[in-house]
């Protein structure tokens, strides 16, 4: 399930891609050539550096989308607010409210 502030899963968050059911799933390889010691390495690290690009390009993105919606809380927050703060004076009564006695 996508989270609203990321636009992203947590799965694709954490290892760069979409979670695969086992129902789903359809192998890709880049091999094309006989298995070897050599193959099998150069295959790893290419599959590797794909993730390792995949989920930093995803990072990045929910990054970005992170800020967005900070900036966009952050003004609707601040629309909220009085325009003008409320200034007293000596004299004025005010309510204080105490937390600390709340806690105990």
């Amino acid at each position: 399930m996508k989270q609203n502030t990321t636009q992203a899963t947590l799965f694709k968050l954490v290892y760069g891609r979409t979670v695969t059911l086992p129902v789903e799933i359809e192998v890709k390889t880049y091999l094309t050539e006989p298995i070897t010691e050599e193959n099998f390495q150069r295959t790893l690290l290419r599959r590797t550096y794909d993730l390792m690009e995949t989920l930093e390009n995803t990072q990045q993105k929910t990054a970005d989308n992170i800020q967005k919606l900070q900036k966009k809380q952050k003004e609707r927050h601040n629309n909220q607010l009085p325009e003008k703060p409320v200034e007293f004076k000596i004299g004025d009564k005010v309510l204080l409210h105490c937390t600390k006695a709340e806690k105990q």
